[in-house]
C-alpha cells in the first residue's frame, strides 16, 4: 500500500517532485487511506490471511493523520504482518515505544542511507539523530526493526560501519542495495543535488547488466518492448493499493499513474484508459472485484507476450521485469540482506 502521499523529506529521485526538490508533482493527489478503505480491503478476509505493507510510492506514513486508527483497525483485524518502510524523523520516542508494544505482529523497515554526516545528502530533511532516537526506542521495547541502505557514492565507505551499529542497536536484518535508477539512464554516474550514486562496474549487477542491453539493443526502449517478462507480483501473490484506493497488479505500475504526460511510462498507460477508463481500477467503487476485471484476467498476460495489438505491452512490466535487467533494488543481486 501507499497509505498516504504526505512526507516531510525531498528525496532528489522522489516521484512526489517535478523536475526539482521544491516543486511537488503537479499530477499527485496529496490524499490519504482511511479506516473505511481497510474495511474494503480487509473485511473481506479470515484472520491470519493478509499482510500488510506500507511501501512508500510517493509518501511516508508517520506524515499520515490517519495512521494510528488505520494501524489499530488492521491489527483489529487479524492481519497476518503489518509492516512499513519509513525514513524514520518522524513522532516521538513515546509514540515508537507504543507501537513496538501493540503488537509483534509489526515490523518497520527503516531507510537510511548513511550514517550523520551522510544520510541528510539523500534523505534530506531528515534527521539522523531523531531517527537513531525513534529506532532505538521501538527496539528496546520489543519492535522488529531491519535497516535499509541505499548505496551512493558518498556514503558507500561507511556500510561496514551501519551495519555495525544496527548489531549493536538490536536491528533484525541489515540490506544494503543499488538502486537501478541511475543506471537506467545510460550507465553515467548522474548527479544528484548532493550526491551521486556509486558507480561500481565489478560489484553493480544493474549498471553492468545496463551495458550489456546497449551492447545488444540500439536503446532501452528497444529492448523494453522485446524482452520477456518475468512478473514478480504474480511469483509473490501480491497486489498493490495506491493513496487512492486504486488497485495495481504492482508497486512499480502504481507510480506512473501520477506521472507527468510526457513520461514514457506514463504515457504507455494512454491505451489502457483508452480501453477501460481511469477509475476501472478503484476499489472505493468496485472493491476487490477490480480482480476480474479484463486488465487482470486477459490484458497483463497477452500484453507480455505481445500477442495483439489491442493489448499494447506497458513500459513499466519491461522495465522492471524484464529478464535482462533488475531494475528495483530490492530483488536479485541487487540487495545484499544480513541477518543479525
Amino acid at each position: 500500500m501507499d497509505h498516504t502521499s504526505r512526507c516531510q523529506l525531498a528525496c532528489p529521485q522522489c516521484a512526489r517532485f517535478h523536475g526539482s526538490q521544491t516543486e511537488l508533482n503537479p499530477y499527485m493527489p496529496i490524499s490519504d487511506t482511511t479506516i473505511d478503505d481497510y474495511k474494503i480491503i480487509l473485511e473481506p478476509f479470515e484472520p491470519d490471511t493478509i499482510k500488510l505493507f506500507h511501501c512508500g510510492n510517493f509518501g511516508d506514513s508517520l506524515s499520515s493523520p490517519t495512521l494510528d486508527d488505520s494501524i489499530d483497525y488492521s491489527l483489529s483485524k487479524g492481519v497476518k504482518e503489518f509492516k512499513m518502510a519509513v525514513n524514520g524523523s518522524a513522532r516521538s520516542k513515546e509514540w515508537w515505544r507504543d507501537l513496538a508494544q501493540k503488537s509483534n505482529r509489526i515490523t518497520i523497515n527503516f531507510s537510511i542511507d548513511g550514517l550523520a554526516d551522510t544520510n541528510h545528502l539523500y534523505r534530506v530533511n531528515s534527521n539522523f539523530k531523531k531517527i537513531m532516537e525513534n529506532a532505538k526506542a521501538f527496539i528496546d521495547a520489543g519492535g522488529n526493526a531491519r535497516w535499509y541502505f541505499i548505496e551512493f557514492k558518498h556514503n558507500y565507505h561507511q556500510i561496514d560501519q551501519a551495519r555495525r551499529i544496527a548489531t549493536d542497536m538490536g536491528f533484525k536484518q541489515f540490506n544494503a542495495k543499488y538502486t537501478g535508477r541511475f543506471a537506467e539512464q545510460q550507465q553515467k554516474e548522474i548527479a544528484t543535488k548532493k550526491g551521486t550514486v556509486i558507480k561500481d562496474k565489478k560489484n553493480n549487477h544493474n549498471q553492468k547488466d545496463m551495458q550489456k542491453i546497449q551492447n545488444t539493443h540500439n536503446s532501452f526502449d528497444e529492448y523494453i518492448q522485446q524482452t520477456p517478462i518475468v512478473c514478480k507480483y504474480k511469483q509473490e501473490q501480491s497486489v498493490f493499493i495506491d493513496m487512492e484506493m486504486k488497485l495495481w497488479p504492482c508497486t512499480w505500475m502504481g507510480a506512473p499513474a501520477y506521472f507527468g504526460p510526457n513520461n514514457p511510462q506514463r504515457k504507455s498507460f494512454d491505451n489502457l484508459y483508452k480501453l477501460y477508463g481511469d477509475d476501472f481500477n478503484d476499489m472505493r467503487k468496485h472493491g476487490w472485484k477490480v480482480l476480474e476485471h479484463e486488465f487482470f484476467a486477459t490484458y497483463l498476460d497477452r500484453s507480455w507476450n505481445n500477442q495483439s495489438n489491442k493489448y499494447k505491452r506497458i513500459y513499466t512490466c519491461g522495465r522492471t521485469c524484464g529478464n535482462k535487467f533488475e531494475f528495483s533494488s530490492g530483488y536479485g543481486k541487487n540487495t545484499k540482506r544480513v541477518n543479525l
